[in-house]
């Protein structure tokens, strides 16, 4: 596999058959298909291994590095209507999606075409999954450059990674976020920090009080300045990779970071921005050190690592 390319791959399936199609693309483009079950796995699939299962099925994963095993799953959709990897987009009125399954990466797409954009945020970083278009998607191709836009906060997510012991690795999010995009391009993020989720209460309670120290600092905010061009230029079912540069106001401290989105139009009314990249945030750099010290002693443990790897996904909807 390459470095940073897309691949995804289709799976059409039809009533009890093994699957009516199975397609591989590279950046959007078609390298492979199969179209009978002899062609998968020399014909050992069972004919009915899909059956009762679901009617369409994507999944894509991308690669970091030229070593083969060195990619991130990501996105898989189930759908009573075809998706495609953003070569043919759904009819609008038909994108009905049964489920959607996030992980902890990129969306498959299309395209992936290099820009440049200048995010301000002020907090801990932003909100990554396939999301389909809404039944909203009907709406005129003016929404996408006239519209005021809003986070959709049930498909919009942001995921942090701590590390204790060298190799104790848990995920953990926020359970609230809210922002919007204005007329005029600037986006607004709020995060709420004591929504923060470990799976474990009394850790959740440790870090508002002993590191985000929610008493003085409830929320972060991110501020972000979208060029007009940069959701407007881009087709149904498009995606642009842009690097953004990052004002992060976390913990009362301003920081500087930098990373690369993807940002998508789902449909003429919904856009999706995700992480390429995790985004490594340091606790240095926000006064956040004795914080992190506190929680390891806290616990008794060795240590704690005071660089957080951050993974989000925002969807917005044109209001």
């Amino acid at each position: 596999m390459a470095a940073n390319t897309w691949y995804c791959v289709e799976v059409d399936y039809l009533a009890d058959q093994a699957y009516d199609t199975l397609k591989m693309r590279v950046n959007g483009t078609e390298v492979h298909s199969i179209t009978s079950a002899s062609d998968w796995n020399n014909g050992a699939l069972a004919a009915d291994w899909m059956s009762d299962k679901f009617n369409y099925v994507m999944f894509g994963f991308h690669s970091f590095s030229s070593r083969t095993a060195d990619v991130w799953m990501d996105d898989i959709v189930v759908s009573t209507q075809p998706i495609g990897c953003g070569t043919t987009p759904p009819p609008a009125s038909s994108s009905s999606v049964a489920s959607v399954a996030p992980s902890s990466s990129s969306k498959s797409s299309s395209s992936v075409a290099p820009s440049s954009s200048s995010v301000a945020m002020t907090s801990s970083s932003v909100p990554s999954s396939s999301v389909a278009p809404s039944s909203s998607s009907r709406s005129s191709s003016s929404a996408a450059t006239t519209a005021a836009w809003t986070l959709n906060t049930t498909d919009s997510y942001l995921n942090f990674v701590t590390t204790k012991n060298t190799h104790n690795v848990e995920v953990h999010n926020f359970t609230s976020i809210s922002g919007d995009i204005s007329a005029a391009g600037v986006a607004t993020l709020t995060i709420d920090l004591n929504t923060v989720n470990t799976g474990v209460a009394l850790r959740d309670q440790r870090m508002k009080d002993m590191l985000f120290e929610t008493a003085t600092y409830p929320t972060a905010t991110v501020t972000v300045t979208v060029p007009a061009t940069l959701i407007s230029g881009l087709a149904v079912g498009q995606s642009a990779a842009t690097d953004i540069t990052a004002s992060l106001n976390l913990h009362g401290v301003s920081g500087t970071i930098t990373t690369k989105v993807s940002v998508q139009k789902l449909s003429n009314s919904r856009i999706l921005v995700q992480t390429l990249a995790p985004v490594l945030t340091k606790a240095e750099t926000y006064n956040m050190t004795a914080g992190v010290e506190a929680l390891r002693a806290a616990v008794a443990i060795a240590s704690i690592s005071a660089a957080v790897p951050v993974d989000f996904a925002l969807v917005f909807d044109a209001r």
